[in-house]
């Protein structure tokens, strides 16, 4: 697989979760993908598998009027890209953590990518 194609996947994925495009994300993704969310560094959400990694996928979206993750910079090596991100999204939900509906939430982060057959297999975003 080509650097080329690697930068295509991330920008198709980030493009589909940006616009909920949550079939478009699937197509992406190999069948044993595994999804892995990680703030203040703990995992606070895993996914093993394609339909695991749907359901999370549709409460997630559930969440959030909004969504923008922005890429700043990305970082390829063979089997893999780290992306730099900027990430803004407004609730659609009230959240456990004292957030509410309507609020703005805005964090930089990174979204760590590994591929396989040319799908992605592998996510772990870190804020």
């Amino acid at each position: 697989m080509s650097e080329l194609t690697h930068i295509d996947l991330v920008e198709a994925y980030i493009h589909a979760y940006n616009t909920f495009d949550i079939a478009a994300m699937l197509a992406l993704l190999d069948d044993q993908i595994v999804f892995e969310n990680e703030a203040n560094g703990e995992i606070t959400a895993s996914a093993h598998g394609k339909a695991a990694f749907e359901q999370l996928a549709v409460k997630g979206a559930a969440l959030f009027e909004t969504r923008q993750q922005t890429i700043t910079e990305l970082a390829l090596e063979e089997q893999a890209a780290t992306v730099y991100i900027q990430y803004q999204a407004t609730l659609a939900a009230d959240l456990p953590n004292g957030l509410s509906a309507g609020d703005t939430l805005q964090l930089e982060g990174e979204t760590r990518f590994r591929f396989h057959n040319n799908k992605i297999s592998y996510i772990r975003d870190v804020s």
